[in-house]
């Protein structure tokens, strides 16, 4: 099996998602951080939480690849990692409140018990939990839609309720949390997948989290060489215009939610 590279457009979703994420970490003051479950979303996984690996000292995989600890060692935070195996990630074996920040990226619309999974993330927290989804309100997202129906491949996305960052919030107020944060990453001047290089990856039949996958974002971030086009696309993408209107091109929205004692 060889090697899938990482395109253009998942190397600038790494680079505005770990953007965020650095300064979630310094608003918020998080030291210690679970990514749950540490999936790929047709990436490699197991690095999203780069984002953390300067500020935090903890940071803690549930299901994730431990080959790509090799990724945590180039930016040297391969001591912060922990990597942990859960058989059921809506009762794990975390005690209450162990870490800051508790998160997951593109998952929870794919989840066969959304709610729980929100319930078990606020217990295991002692702060905060986030939410990160693709953006059902960007024009390419129903057009990935339409490309599944016209090719008869399942849509294997999960509950695209939970693509609307209104919907997620409001899930989040009824479980007892308060709603600190929302708001758009990932937002160049392309539409969101389109499907295309989606229905290539399902017709491939592979299992995506065991795939051999190569990160060119790492290396990038490791050399601070970032392209001047990504740069560019990133102070667009910070232009403070109307929620409504960056919804439009958002690739990724983002929740986050603050414990309430009760």
């Amino acid at each position: 099996m060889g090697k899938e590279v990482e395109v253009f457009g998942v190397n600038y979703e790494r680079y505005s998602v770990n953007k965020k994420l650095e300064k979630l970490a310094r608003k918020y003051k998080i030291n210690s951080v679970l990514e749950m479950p540490a999936h790929g979303a047709k990436a490699m996984p197991s690095i999203y939480s780069l984002g953390f690996a300067k500020d935090a000292d903890n940071i803690t995989l549930v299901n994730g690849n431990p080959k790509y600890i090799s990724e945590w060692a180039k930016v040297g935070a391969k001591d912060k990692v922990n990597w942990v195996e859960e058989t059921d990630l809506y009762h794990t074996k975390f005690e209450d409140a162990s870490f800051d920040f508790v998160w997951n990226f593109a998952y929870i619309p794919t989840c066969n018990r959304p709610e729980e999974l929100i319930n078990e993330m606020g217990r295991i927290s002692r702060k905060y939990i986030g939410i990160f989804s693709v953006n059902s309100g960007n024009i390419g997202f129903p057009i990935h839609r339409l490309v599944h129906i016209k090719t008869g491949i399942e849509w294997t996305h999960g509950d695209i309720r939970y693509n609307n960052r209104h919907f997620i919030k409001r899930k989040l107020q009824e479980q007892g949390f308060k709603v600190i944060e929302t708001g758009f990453v990932d937002c160049p001047v392309w539409p969101d997948s389109l499907g295309f290089r989606d229905v290539r990856l399902h017709r491939m039949n592979l299992d995506f989290n065991k795939m051999e996958w190569e990160a060119p974002y790492v290396e990038m971030l490791v050399n601070n060489s970032f392209p001047l086009w990504m740069k560019l696309v990133y102070m667009i993408e910070k232009l403070p215009l109307p929620q409504f209107i960056k919804s439009v091109y958002a690739h990724i929205n983002y929740t986050i939610a603050e414990k309430v004692d009760q």
